[in-house]
């Protein structure tokens, strides 16, 4: 007996429906679909003329003009009679859109940037935050976004907010990063202004977790990111605050995630500095107890898998210190 597949090789595949492209396709595409999955009621899908006018308007409605949603937000950021929390909301409905990078550069075109400087100097606090939060979502792997706003000195803008209460320290720090991270313009501009020294001072003085835990993320990127900043960085004696942050932890300290993702950036960060010769000098000159206290820091560590970060950083810290 002959081999045969068990389709009929007169048999033509069925043609699957062009994908929609506007809402009329968006319509066509629906009553195809409907008919190909049961033929047997095409009929009965046929759309009445009423039918379809109102299904194209609910659509039409679903739609959102982004750019002018953006505009009437920045409206509101800028009107002196808004609420705190109504310019909050408005922050964070642009932020909403700018997390896409083409409307980032179209909130640029539209004269968005118009808002930053004022919010970023507002008298509400929510209000300085949100538009810290805003600047880090323009310019996250965003080059235009980075460049556009280095036009307006933004870092400038950014740094002192540094000095200021959470959330808006921890915000603007994220803008930070995301305004020199990969863009080596940034990253000159953070030195040769002198701005890096805020961000070392940081580490030097301030406590907060979550802001030491961006400070040292930041940090944790650059070996790989800009690995022609790193003799600056070390110039700058940035072992000796990484490693005066390592300090030994109990296992409920590490229960609490803030000081978890703290403790696991600070040895990130250590660790990828760690792959220079010259950082490993610093270390056994300035902190040469340092082995003792990654040793306690592994063996609470081992105590808990959701710990294995933190312990495997030690460890790695620990080895090329030999």
């Amino acid at each position: 007996m002959d081999n045969k597949d068990d389709k009929d090789t007169n048999d033509k595949p069925i043609e699957q429906p062009k994908q929609p492209r506007n809402l009329q396709g968006l319509l066509k595409f629906a009553l195809e679909a409907t008919r190909s999955e049961d033929p047997t009621t095409a009929t009965d899908m046929q759309m009445s003329a009423e039918s379809r006018e109102f299904l194209e308007k609910a659509l039409k409605s679903m739609t959102v003009d982004t750019a002018k949603e953006m505009l009437d937000a920045a409206k509101v950021t800028l009107d002196p009679d808004a609420s705190e929390d109504d310019q909050v909301d408005a922050l964070e409905v642009i932020c909403g859109h700018v997390i896409n990078i083409d409307q980032a550069n179209v909130f640029h075109q539209i004269g968005g940037y118009d808002i930053l400087k004022p919010c970023l100097n507002s008298k509400y606090e929510g209000v300085r935050a949100g538009a810290a939060a805003l600047v880090a979502d323009i310019a996250r792997n965003n080059t235009t976004g980075q460049t556009t706003l280095a036009q307006i000195n933004m870092l400038q803008e950014i740094a002192p907010l540094l000095t200021h209460p959470e959330p808006i320290c921890t915000n603007a720090m994220s803008a930070i990063s995301s305004l020199v991270t990969n863009y080596e313009a940034g990253m000159l501009e953070l030195f040769n202004s002198g701005l890096i020294d805020r961000i070392v001072s940081v580490l030097e003085t301030r406590k907060e977790n979550k802001l030491i835990t961006k400070v040292t993320f930041f940090l944790a990127g650059i070996p790989g990111c800009h690995p022609e900043f790193v003799d600056k960085f070390l110039d700058l004696g940035i072992m000796k605050y990484l490693s005066g942050l390592i300090v030994p932890v109990t296992q409920e300290d590490l229960q609490d995630s803030q000081v978890l993702n703290k403790v696991q950036n600070i040895l990130h960060a250590t660790t990828t500095f760690c792959s220079y010769n010259r950082s490993l000098d610093d270390l056994r000159v300035i902190a040469p107890d340092l082995p003792e206290r990654l040793k306690e820091i592994a063996k609470v560590a081992a105590t808990d898998e959701a710990f294995d970060d933190i312990k495997d950083y030690a460890e790695q810290i620990l080895k090329v210190l030999k």
